[in-house]
């Protein structure tokens, strides 16, 4: 099933939206009015209060009804699934902000034309249009601006855009806004469907839905549906447009002739630019393994620690140290151990007991602080002691530690030498990885985009060459009046910029444009940048329309590719002076 589409709300006047802006106060100026009415009529004695409760009923629903026409577009989005609302009236209604018209033919006389139709409204029809695309109308398809069955002949106004001429000539917007970020629209195929009896436009039946099974050019399946918001400005996403995909299960003979996966298989180049990618990132983490290991086995160096000298009256213990268990003390042989300040249970009376046993052990400051632990009995006291030497002692400790501490700074010199080194070396070989992933996967986008671009162009010459009966349908399934469209969202061209002088071929005379349309050779896709620099991207090939005072101006592909090329902002145009007459003589001289 198709993406329904519900386009246009019924016209609502200005005037009568600013009389409704206090419902209450209308409410009340209504009843009013219809209890003074009542009050004069003849038969209002007679049933007084019929009377006035049908016409107090009577008033309260036209009050209802109106109120309910000016905030139809609220109801309708809470209640309604897959459904879209736009405030377009009217072809060229303009935005709330500009009084430019949102539908603006550049060359008035162009603009695509429409086919009029006309279907009895009660029995409905099956329109075929000349494209071959179906008009699905149902029966009691149509309602009048009061939500009232329409009955009799209804005109059905018709008309399709299948490439850059129609879009230009019909002067459809295809830029695109979602959440600021602006795009064009890639178009596979667009329609403006509206329906008037006598003149005045009518409306669809909230109940019933025209489909419009429309023959596309464009068989990818890579499009979202959208329709256009003239009120906004702007087109409003609804969904995928998933009609393909229900015409490959339901009618699969109308794609047989041309068979395209939408998962392209990698060429054997992209498979070898993979490749190499791939193998970067293991071999960025073993030389991180390599540089890791190669740092561990630089050799350790270790701080000598300083002698410390005895201090005159602090408590002093003289020990018989083994050397092999504590080597750090080395520098302390024939050392004395000074009782620290930090020891609250110390008396000077631990010194005359003759204890047992006496160990020292690592103390809390590693290196610089020993635990002596004094033991006699059941008894056992634990100090914290530091090692110091006095005298003749202390200025050899001291003479041999400078020697050592020297020796210390000259190998950790050395190993921060050695950590630099390998530091370098390792992140100049991450940096060179980087680099190459990069220009690799460079290297990976522009093979991608060539092989799309190979299988784009391929794909639309075997669309030129294929009949209608082979084309895709894409289903339309419309719930108002308007244009819908299916899309997909481009980024504008970002990789260059210039600001275009557009000089009148074999002249002297320049083109002052008031459009300026930058037409894609390989896709359905035209860029308007009205009197704006152009802006594009060098790889690709495009064709320039420019539109001056109602006078068309061309550029062909290969003289724009030159100029882009050289950088050359002044571009050579030809004036189109044969007659044109419609968007299907503009495609001609497009040569598209």
């Amino acid at each position: 099933m198709g993406t329904k589409f519900n386009l246009n709300r019924q016209p609502v006047p200005d005037e009568e939206i600013n009389s409704h802006k206090d419902f209450g106060e209308l409410v009340d100026k209504f009843k009013k009015q219809s209890i003074e009415k009542a009050r004069s009529d003849a038969n209002f004695l007679k049933n007084k209060k019929a009377t006035y409760t049908a016409i107090i009923a009577g008033a309260t629903v036209v009050c209802t009804l109106t109120y309910f026409t000016v905030f139809k577009k609220q109801t309708s989005k809470q209640n309604q699934n897959d459904k879209i609302t736009t405030n377009q009236t009217h072809n060229n209604q303009p935005t709330k902000n500009s009084a430019k018209p949102v539908i603006a033919p550049p060359v008035p006389k162009l603009n695509v034309a429409y086919t009029s139709y006309s279907v009895k409204a009660e029995d409905g029809a099956v329109l075929k249009h000349k494209t071959n695309s179906k008009i699905i109308i149902p029966k009691k398809a149509f309602v009048n601006k009061q939500g009232l069955d329409i009955v009799g002949d209804v005109e059905i106004k018709y008309r399709e855009f299948h490439n850059p001429a129609d879009i230009i000539a019909g002067g459809v917007p295809m830029t695109y806004d979602s959440a600021g970020i602006k795009s064009t629209l890639e178009s596979a195929g667009m329609i403006d469907i509206r329906g008037y009896q006598n003149g005045e436009p009518v409306f669809i039946n909230p109940n019933k839905t025209i489909t419009v099974e429309f023959q596309s050019e464009y068989i990818s399946d890579q499009y979202n549906m959208y329709v256009l918001d003239t009120m906004a400005g702007n087109w409003v996403y609804v969904s995928r447009d998933n009609s393909l995909k229900n015409q490959k299960k339901n009618e699969p003979k109308k794609t047989s002739s041309l068979q395209v996966k939408s998962d392209v298989p990698m060429s054997a180049k992209q498979k070898d630019i993979q490749k190499q990618i791939d193998a970067i990132p293991p071999k960025m983490e073993a030389e991180k393994i390599v540089y890791s290991k190669k740092i561990n086995q630089l050799p350790k160096v270790t701080t000598p620690s300083k002698p410390i000298k005895a201090t005159a009256g602090r408590p002093q213990f003289e020990l018989d140290v083994n050397y092999k268990e504590f080597p750090e003390l080395q520098a302390f042989k024939n050392a004395v151990f000074e009782v620290g300040s930090e020891n609250k249970n110390y008396s000077s009376k631990l010194a005359d007991i003759t204890w047992s046993s006496a160990e020292v052990s690592e103390g809390p400051a590693k290196g610089k602080n020993y635990w002596l632990t004094l033991k006699l009995r059941e008894r056992v006291e634990k100090l914290i002691v530091y090692p110091a030497l006095a005298g003749s002692d202390y200025e050899k400790a001291l003479k041999n530690y400078e020697a050592k501490f020297a020796d210390y700074q000259d190998l950790l010199a050395k190993r921060e030498a050695d950590e630099k080194k390998l530091k370098e070396e390792f992140e100049a070989k991450q940096k060179a990885y980087v680099q190459e992933q990069e220009r690799l996967t460079a290297e990976m986008i522009r093979e991608r985009i060539r092989i799309q671009k190979e299988i784009a162009e391929n794909m639309n010459q075997q669309m030129k060459t294929m009949s209608s009966e082979a084309k895709v349908t894409r289903i339309f399934n419309v719930s108002n009046f308007g244009i819908c469209n299916s899309d997909r969202p481009v980024s504008m061209p970002q990789e260059a910029k210039m600001n275009p002088v557009f000089i009148v071929n074999g002249t002297k005379t320049f083109v002052k444009a008031n459009s300026t349309y930058l037409i894609s050779k390989n896709r359905n896709l035209v860029f308007n940048f009205g009197r704006e620099p152009l802006s594009y991207n060098p790889g690709e090939s495009y064709s320039l329309c420019v539109i001056s005072d109602g006078k068309i101006y061309t550029c062909d592909s290969e003289s724009l590719s030159k100029c882009f090329a050289a950088k050359q902002n002044k571009i050579p145009v030809t004036e189109v002076t044969a007659e044109i007459n419609d968007s299907h003589d503009l495609k001609k001289v497009l040569g598209i």
